[in-house]
């Protein structure tokens, strides 16, 4: 079990991660550039208001919002495997 401090740790490095232009270069072959630079705009703008992040909210923005294809933003979450954000991110794709 993890201690408090090292899940600290361990989201910091993720938020550090997601929010460097490695992780657009990781996802820019198979997605191009917009759709992880618009996740990080997302994410970011979550951790602003300080309200966690719904994944509904997230597949409705990068969907009807961004104009992406639905199959492409699922294919996308599974990727990052977004379940790592929790709490950041809520949710489950299957209740999309």
């Amino acid at each position: 079990m993890n201690t408090l401090e090292e899940d600290l740790v361990e989201t910091i490095d993720l938020l550090n991660f997601t929010f460097s232009s490695d992780f657009v270069d990781k996802w820019s072959f198979k997605y191009g550039k917009r759709l992880p630079s618009l996740y990080q705009l997302r994410l970011l703008k979550s951790l602003d208001t300080r309200k966690p992040l719904k994944i509904q909210t997230v597949y409705k923005f990068l969907v009807v919002d961004s104009g992406f294809n639905e199959e492409v933003i699922i294919s996308f979450l599974n990727d990052i495997d977004y379940e790592i954000y929790f709490p950041i991110i809520k949710g489950k794709i299957k209740d999309l």
